[in-house]
């Protein structure tokens, strides 16, 4: 495949079928029983046997999948032009997007076994106002790509005066190895999630340990080993042990997976990252798009010294988990620092995110009580005094919960704050962990002060920042402190000449 030409309607390889298979399987997964249901009632209703209709219904769902796949690339086409780009796509329902280049925050390519042996990548557009990729053209090839990269780069920096015209095109920021793929297969969530499936099966191991045991010595016993109830427990602790080995050393391979000889580098105004051991990701983000810095540390990354960062872009809407995010998945506190200045530059970056720092401005002690009311003097005694007839003077064990509630209320407390400046602001919140939200005053979109009955008695207000990424809440701190923030937030979104997205 050539450069893009302007003007012309073009198909991408025929290997582009396998990204359709590939789509349609998602979508299966993602709607099984209704994707499947009809194959199963085929499969039911006819004759033979077991063997003969899982075989039937294997080779009946392949060959939909291919033929629809097969149409799928027939029908699709695109097309370049001078500001945008058309795709025209579908079989029974046609559809055509048209993707205007200054709507693109982000060109991001994937490359697979076979794309990567033939020199084929599927590139997908993020745009402004999405909550996932609007449009992919799958198997063009990688001049293809990194042309079309290149022109649409060209639109953004006409829109826009580029302040790094003097430096450098291309700077690299970081590159992972294999000591990162442990730290972050240890502070992947995933792993927490399998340990949840796998609790199941070790309490139904536990129930039946006794009996195990027993008949573990008997067996031995028969085979003339000496094995007494001690050592068979010691073995059972040892299995249940390495199969949380089993567990770490899956999420570690998982993350060597994704994250293989993964590198940051900026190119210009163009933040990229690429890494993948068998399926190579490309991912790319304008400077000018991020909308929220976030720096998360988890219990496991504080003890190994390290943090994740994330930068938002704009939606117009989806929940938390469809939001279109950045990923450095491990950064020090010295290159989470040294990243900031670069990606918020030449407006932000001087302050820092780095959750330990002293610079914080602590949020007033008032905010503790009333959690410590409504969810721990309150709720204890209501449990106790309504287990009281039935439990007698056992239900005083519910006041327990109490302290133990002013202890995390009293955590949570202590870990919030914020810190600003003339450009920007940093908030500060977290529980067992900590997470840091930082961003630029001009790209609020909406900026209020809230008071609750008890915040008006002491004086006190909530400052609630909206933007395109979602919102950013900063409690109890002086009222006169948030009219003055919110007075001031107003005047750097009105008097900016630059565009909030």
């Amino acid at each position: 495949m050539k450069a893009p030409e302007t003007g012309d309607w073009q198909r991408t390889s025929p290997f582009a079928i396998l990204f359709f298979i590939g789509r349609t399987l998602r979508l299966i997964a993602k709607n099984a029983w209704q994707s499947l249901a009809p194959l199963f009632v085929v499969m039911l209703s006819s004759e033979g046997g077991l063997l003969d209709k899982i075989v039937l219904g294997g080779v009946a769902f392949a060959i939909i999948i291919v033929t629809g796949s097969v149409l799928s690339y027939w029908f699709f086409r695109f097309q370049i032009l001078d500001d945008s780009i058309l795709i025209r796509q579908g079989v029974l329902k046609k559809k055509q997007l048209d993707i205007k280049f200054d709507r693109i925050q982000g060109i991001n390519t994937q490359q697979n076994v076979v794309y990567r042996y033939l020199g084929l990548v599927t590139v997908s557009f993020d745009t402004a106002g999405s909550a996932s990729s609007e449009g992919n053209l799958p198997a063009v090839t990688r001049p293809f790509a990194e042309s079309l990269r290149a022109r649409i780069g060209r639109k953004h920096d006409v829109a826009e005066i580029d302040d790094t015209q003097d430096e450098p095109s291309t700077r690299a920021l970081m590159r992972l190895d294999w000591r990162d793929m442990i730290r972050i297969g240890l502070a992947d969530r995933r792993a927490l999630i399998l340990v949840a499936f796998a609790g199941p099966l070790f309490e139904r191991i536990e129930e039946n340990a006794e009996r195990a045991v027993s008949e573990f010595v008997a067996v031995a016993a028969e085979m003339g080993l000496q094995v007494d109830a001690g050592n068979a427990v010691t073995i059972g602790i040892t299995i249940g042990l390495l199969l949380v080995l089993l567990l770490i050393v899956v999420s570690i391979a998982a993350a060597a997976l994704r994250f293989h000889n993964y590198e940051l580098f900026l190119e210009r105004r163009t933040l990229r990252s690429h890494g993948g051991l068998f399926t190579r990701h490309e991912h790319s983000m304008d400077l000018g798009k991020i909308q929220t810095l976030r720096l998360q540390q988890g219990i496991v990354q504080r003890l190994l010294g390290r943090y994740r960062m994330t930068a938002r872009q704009a939606i117009s809407g989806g929940g938390a988990r469809s939001r279109k995010v950045f990923d450095i998945p491990v950064v020090t506190a010295a290159l989470a620092d040294q990243l900031r200045k670069q990606l918020l530059a030449p407006e932000g970056g001087a302050l820092t995110q780095v959750p330990t720092s002293s610079q914080f401005v602590p949020i007033s002690p008032y905010y503790m009580r009333s959690r410590l009311l409504f969810l721990g003097l309150l709720p204890a005694a209501i449990a106790t005094i309504a287990l009281w007839p039935k439990l007698g003077g056992s239900s005083l064990m519910f006041l327990l919960w109490a302290p133990a509630t002013a202890l995390l209320v009293y955590r949570n407390w202590r870990r919030a704050g914020y810190l600003h400046d003339d450009n920007e602001i940093v908030r500060r919140s977290g529980l067992l962990g900590y997470r840091t939200v930082g961003l630029l005053f001009r790209k609020v979109q909406r900026v209020t002060v809230t008071q609750s009955r008890y915040q008006r008695r002491k004086d006190l207000a909530s400052l609630h920042m909206y933007m395109a990424s979602g919102s950013v809440r900063i409690p109890y701190i002086d009222h006169a402190t948030a009219k003055q923030l919110r007075d001031y937030i107003l005047y750097k979104v009105e008097s900016s000449q630059k565009a909030w997205h």
